[in-house]
């Protein structure tokens, strides 16, 4: 694994999730995962927060684990997931159609 590190900047009370793919000699992934939660140090919510936030963000990291164990659960975020992104199509679309015309920065919108 390289040595090279990304920095990303983050809001203090941010919980993320980091997935780390473990890669074979060729660098193609494994199927293998590292899983874990990050904060900031200067994260500043209060002890019952943080504790309630890491809870979540713990449980999402779980979710994998379930998914990998339960196919039900593995076929209901899968359904939740396809839902989600036609969600987002039907977004761009109804987006696409109230734009008129774009020139330069004079973007020309029609609402109804």
């Amino acid at each position: 694994m390289s040595d090279n590190k990304i920095l990303i900047d983050f809001d203090p009370n941010d919980y993320i999730i980091r997935l780390s793919p473990f890669l074979d000699k060729k660098g193609e992934w494994t199927g293998e995962l590292m899983v874990g939660t990050v904060t900031t140090d200067d994260n500043n919510m209060s002890d019952s927060d943080h504790y309630q936030l890491m809870h979540l963000t713990q449980m999402v990291c779980a979710s994998i684990t379930a998914m990998e164990e339960d196919e039900e659960v593995r076929q209901v975020l899968t359904d939740i997931v396809a839902d989600v992104q036609e969600e987002m199509k039907e977004v761009e679309v109804t987006a696409e159609k109230k734009i008129v015309t774009v020139d330069d920065n004079i973007i020309n919108v029609k609402f109804q």
